[in-house]
């Protein structure tokens, strides 16, 4: 009795075909084996920022730092960007400059008392005119500059004043002799105007306080201008709201919150308006 055995190659072809895929199939899986090991690689840069914006929380917590004042700017300086918005139109009782009728009962209490009331504040105008980040010797420059084209005769201040007189020790009823801004001349402050990043509270506080909007404006009360929490109640649900705010804020204005017109803001670039109305409608009280 013999064995039989049978074979499902036939031909020489068949035999020539398999011997061929003998071959070619160990190296075809040697070949995508070691394109799988040597392709492997940790996720590049793009992969994680894409990653990163996918995961982005709605809000975020920038921490602005904080930022000396630093001196240097002349009257006419200080005048032009922080102290013409009111002073030009005697907006809110400032005295027009040039006006020496309105000048000289604050010229006859002389330089200290004007000092410190455009230092420290006095009725509606904030400290500084709204702009923190100016240095005390050019906020008297800007006194003293606007003091002597209205009737006064002033000198100029020392490069290294003593610290200025409290709104205390200034003869009582001391008119201020700067007043609010729409937009001051200060250092870029940290994170708050990158373009098309989102605002948190402090770099909107801060942002407000590098142009000027603090002189008139409070976020959650009623200055010379509205509260921006009264400006997003406004507007909530406008979709407009945006466009209509940064002209306004570029161009002025006046009608929708009393008499009182708000200037114009030229200065400021359209970064920082856009960025601080996309804060400012996003406040809630």
């Amino acid at each position: 009795m013999s064995d039989k055995h049978s074979s499902f190659i036939k031909t020489p072809k068949q035999l020539v075909i398999v011997v061929l895929l003998a071959f070619a199939i160990p190296i075809a899986l040697i070949v995508l084996v070691s394109q799988l090991v040597t392709g492997v690689r940790s996720p590049g840069r793009d992969a994680e920022t894409g990653v990163l914006i996918r995961i982005k929380p709605v809000g975020e917590v920038t921490i602005a730092e904080a930022i000396a004042p630093q001196a240097g700017m002349t009257g006419e300086q200080v005048y032009q960007e922080v102290c013409k918005t009111c002073h030009e139109a005697g907006l809110v009782g400032a005295p027009k400059l040039g006006d020496k009728a309105a000048w000289a009962p604050r010229i006859k209490r002389g330089i200290n008392a004007l000092y410190a009331s455009a230092i420290n504040g006095k009725d509606q105008m904030p400290p500084k005119g709204g702009n923190r980040n100016l240095a005390n010797i050019d906020v008297q420059h800007g006194v003293v500059y606007m003091a002597n084209r209205s009737g006064g005769s002033f000198s100029e201040p020392s490069a290294a004043p003593a610290p200025p007189p409290t709104a205390a020790a200034s003869a009582p009823g001391a008119s201020a002799a700067a007043t609010p801004v729409a937009a001051a001349a200060a250092p870029p402050v940290a994170g708050a105007a990158r373009p098309g990043a989102a605002l948190d509270v402090k770099a909107g506080e801060a942002l407000m306080q590098k142009d000027g909007c603090a002189a008139c404006h409070g976020i959650d009360k009623k200055i010379v201008g509205p509260a921006y929490v009264d400006v997003a109640a406004k507007y909530k649900g406008d979709a407009g709201a945006q466009a209509k705010l940064t002209q306004k804020i570029k161009a002025g204005g006046a009608g929708v919150w009393g008499p009182i017109p708000m200037p114009p803001n030229p200065q400021v670039p359209d970064d920082e308006i856009k960025a601080l109305v996309s804060w400012i409608l996003a406040l809630k009280k």
